[in-house]
């Protein structure tokens, strides 16, 4: 799945605000019942689906942005309907363009993983859709490398970022459509800051794929 940079950020920032349009509603309907959907009182959801990121591997300033294609895998196991915590394992793949050198190297492969936990919140529940938003913390391995192992140059010669397992993190929302009360298709947009070379990256994340409930709320 082949995402513009263009297209996230418009999807992040209309989720921010529909999130907090759905947030104000939910406050001036504080009083009313809390509808009690057989969509909705699951104890897990597992998730799975294609991912990409926008990412820059390198701090040099002719260091290119690049697009990573890869998987999400989620697990969040619901304390409520409306609040619940997420477990979420992320692969990208890609090939960097590295700046011109006398090292004879012109590009090289790379992969990124990230291990993340944290609250997700099921802020909009209804019969056909449910919306929310997370925030999870964790660790990012990046791998740089790949594509010139074994010659002895260090990825910061290239002026890419070495190695690493770094800070990571994934802000962002979700919408769920619901296919029936166990299955439903997921679209998540994250601003997934990580923390290689002692500097803050800017990923943005997306993924699409299908959500499995299983359990009851007792």
């Amino acid at each position: 799945m082949i995402l513009s940079i263009r297209s996230l950020r418009v999807l992040f920032a209309l989720s921010v605000c529909f999130f907090a349009f759905t947030s104000l509603h939910a406050q001036v309907q504080a009083t009313a019942p809390v509808t009690i959907l057989p969509q909705y009182e699951e104890r897990w959801d597992i998730y799975g689906g294609f991912a990409a990121s926008h990412f820059n591997p390198g701090a040099g300033r002719n260091v290119q942005a690049i697009w990573l294609n890869g998987w999400n895998g989620d697990a969040t196991v619901w304390v409520k309907q409306v609040f619940g915590v997420e477990f979420s394992a992320r692969g990208f793949y890609g090939t960097i363009i590295v700046p011109p050198n006398n090292l004879g190297i012109s590009k090289s492969n790379m992969s990124e993983h990230l291990f993340l936990v944290g609250p997700n919140f099921r802020m909009l529940r209804r019969d056909n859709y449910a919306a929310g938003f997370h925030v999870l913390m964790g660790a990012a391995n990046g791998s740089f490398d790949q594509g010139f192992k074994g010659t002895g140059v260090q990825p910061y010669q290239l002026t890419i970022y070495n190695n690493k397992v770094a800070y990571g993190m994934a802000v962002g929302g979700w919408l769920d459509y619901n296919l029936n009360p166990r299955w439903a298709v997921r679209v998540t947009t994250d601003w997934q800051p990580t923390h290689y070379g002692y500097m803050t990256q800017n990923e943005f994340a997306g993924t699409v794929g299908v959500v499995y409930k299983i359990g009851h709320l007792k």
